[in-house]
């Protein structure tokens, strides 16, 4: 058994001082954690030794306050601290809280590196009496090793590729390649197969993958979730060969995957972090609290952001109805770059020209161009292709703003692209596509200061009708707007609203009763403007 008392008198340790906790120094160590995310608590094993600097929370008060209680209730075997670079001492309430509850705290010399530390232990760890065991150690080491030199996703798979002697794929929650060892372009994946694989449904000659020309079945992949506690981060798939052994490749996906959900955590973490950054950013944009557009592009670099002007917006919003769907759906969205990659096809522009955030529940885009001599007409087909790459994540509407040439504009710019949405949101029940230079009337009316002379305007015109309407019920108000969008055609307009042509006759005969003839082409310009104006004020 490796107790902390062991690992004390072994010469790379000779060093450590224990600062609290002597009580619990008979503590069995089974394995080793590092720290380097604030939540650490779902990731960390019984009876572990975890690693830190304490980094992720050197400044977070009341993490530090609950840290020592928290990993004493893991079950942890203690922590070793590196101090110095962010924290020079540690807190007296986490040593009283060691020394409460037998929670040995270690402290590292200030020269001491955590790489080589850790994989002594995990060499003392393993029993090298066992072939599998033997190579459990190698695996867990090297990949370690490839972990604590600041290895990203691309070199981790890579090394893990190397290892396995197999090309290796690893899918996000939404089965999108998040990092492969083969060239992207080399690598087909088939949603059916994925499916019945998902789904554990026993379709053996179903391909599941193509790569390098060679098809993959159930049979010929190993397919593991990346999990931590409950939280699924991906999918770790091996392409089996001719020579993969079963055992050896069970053992490198048993290390791999603790990793792996250590890096795919990492990330989330960060970009979680950059996007409420990034929230905040634009919210102050959009707010119009940024008065020099110099300024804003130099801060839009931190966020990889080439912002420039002229610029167009777009709104993008679910047709989802319940809201906990529509976040979700999202988060999704914003996870899989689609909308990115989009822009960068049809404009044939860097990915850092575009820049998409979750704001006021739902997506905003904006999308730095050069002049464009067919501007509209790309706007209209990226619309339609990210409507369409969205169609899995659900159904979307676009709306698109006019071009904004300076930073002064923006706020507008996007109040213009939301107005889009408020107009149509009501009478589209499908994904729809609709520019703000489209509006007509629609662009005039927020001009217009004085509400109440527009009130007037309405009641001097149509007031009859909705007074009507209000009593008897009888809709006589839809009636007139879809009369009025198709040129007074009785039998169009009949079919549109699914309702007999004498009904509609009798209504056509009512709205004359109340003042509005269809035939009479200078009243009924007015009675459109009416009823537009309704529409607005009413939205």
């Amino acid at each position: 058994m490796l107790s902390i008392e062991r690992l004390l008198e072994m010469t790379p340790f000779k060093d450590v001082t224990v600062i609290a906790g002597r009580g619990g120094l008979s503590h069995e160590i089974k394995s080793v954690n590092v720290m380097e995310v604030p939540d650490i608590y779902p990731y960390v094993d019984e009876q572990g030794l975890l690693f830190t600097t304490l980094f992720p929370i050197y400044d977070d008060e009341d993490a530090l306050h609950e840290f020592i209680v928290r990993l004493s209730e893991q079950n942890l075997a203690g922590v070793a601290i590196k101090l110095g670079r962010y924290l020079p001492e540690v807190p007296d309430y986490m040593i009283e809280q060691a020394e409460k509850h037998q929670f040995p705290i270690l402290i590292l010399p200030s020269d001491a590196n955590l790489s080589t530390l850790t994989n002594y232990i995990l060499t003392e760890l393993l029993d090298k009496k066992t072939t599998l065991l033997e190579f459990r150690e190698t695996i867990a080491s090297r990949l370690h090793h490839f972990l604590l030199e600041g290895s990203d996703m691309t070199q981790f798979v890579e090394a893990l590729s190397e290892l396995s002697e197999a090309p290796i794929i690893i899918l996000d929650a939404h089965l999108q390649i998040e990092a492969t060892s083969i060239e992207l372009e080399a690598v087909v994946m088939s949603e059916k197969g994925l499916y019945y694989l998902m789904n554990e449904e026993d379709m053996r000659q179903q391909v599941i993958v193509e790569c390098l020309n060679q098809t993959y079945t159930k049979d010929d992949v190993l397919f593991e979730p990346i999990m931590a506690g409950k939280k699924l981060f991906g999918y770790l798939m091996v392409l089996k060969n001719e020579t993969s052994s079963q055992e050896t490749l069970s053992i490198i996906v048993e290390q791999a995957i603790i990793l792996l959900a250590y890096l795919m955590q990492t990330k989330a973490a960060i970009q979680q972090k950059e996007r409420n950054y990034l929230d905040s950013f634009l919210r102050d944009i959009l707010n119009a609290r940024y008065q020099s557009q110099s300024e804003i592009i130099d801060k839009a670099k931190v966020f990889k952001w080439h912002l420039h002007f002229p610029n167009v917006i777009l709104v993008i919003r679910s047709m989802e109805q319940n809201t906990e769907k529509r976040i979700s759906s999202y988060t999704k969205v914003l996870d899989s770059e689609k909308i990115e990659q989009a822009v960068s096809h049809v404009f044939d522009i860097p990915l850092s020209n575009g820049k998409v955030a979750y704001f006021e529940e739902e997506l905003v885009v904006f999308i730095s161009l050069a002049f464009e001599t067919r501007l509209q007409e790309k706007l209209r087909t990226l619309a339609e292709l990210i409507v369409k790459n969205l169609t899995p994540l659900g159904a979307f509407s676009v709306s698109i703003s006019e071009p904004i040439e300076r930073l002064q504009d923006i706020k507008s710019g996007y109040q213009h692209a939301r107005l889009v949405h408020d107009i149509y949101k009501h009478q589209n029940k499908a994904p729809y596509i609709k520019f703000y230079q489209s509006l007509g009337l629609f662009k005039l009316f927020p001009l217009m200061k004085d509400e109440e002379k527009m009130q007037a305007f309405i009641e001097e015109y149509i007031g009859d009708i909705i007074q009507y309407d209000n009593k008897k019920d009888m809709d006589l108000m839809h009636t007139l707007s879809a009369l009025i969008k198709n040129n007074g055609n009785v039998q169009k307009t009949s079919d549109e609203m699914f309702i007999h042509y004498n009904s509609l006759r009798y209504r056509i005969q009512k709205l004359k009763d109340l003042g509005v003839d269809l035939n009479d082409g200078d009243k009924m310009i007015e009675v459109a403007v009416a009823c537009q104006m309704y529409r607005y004020l009413h939205l």
